[in-house]
């Protein structure tokens, strides 16, 4: 499955965006809004360490105005293997990641497709259902 163009956009953007701050960043969390025929993207405060990301987003409901939501958060996976993964969810049951490594830190090298995090997307998908 591959995520809609107004998804794919989404997450695209949101990773140029959370990139322009630069690594070891915190978990950031985002509404996704439809207005005026598109997504809007509002960053919402949120407290998370990053240790525990899935029970922090458990915590997480989103009222019905909220189309959906995004995570951007980093791990690494190996040493010098920094990623960072960027989920984002729609109420209509599509899901998709951003996924863009540290030692290729270009626009033009990020992927994105559905189940690269299943996990992450499957819980970021789940704050939309509460």
């Amino acid at each position: 499955m591959h995520p809609t163009p107004d998804l794919e956009n989404v997450l695209r953007d949101l990773d140029r965006h959370v990139s322009t701050d630069g690594w070891h960043q915190p978990p950031r969390l985002f509404a996704l809004v439809a207005q005026d025929g598109g997504i809007s993207v509002v960053e919402q405060p949120w407290e998370s360490s990053g240790e525990d990301v899935l029970r922090d987003l458990a915590r997480i409901s989103w009222p019905s105005d909220v189309t959906g939501a995004a995570l951007s958060v980093q791990r690494i996976l190996e040493p010098d293997h920094d990623v960072r993964l960027t989920v984002g969810a729609l109420r209509t049951q599509e899901v998709a990641t951003a996924l863009r490594y540290r030692a290729h830190d270009q626009d033009s090298e990020v992927a994105i497709a559905a189940n690269l995090a299943p996990r992450l997307e499957r819980a970021v998908w789940d704050t939309l259902q509460g």
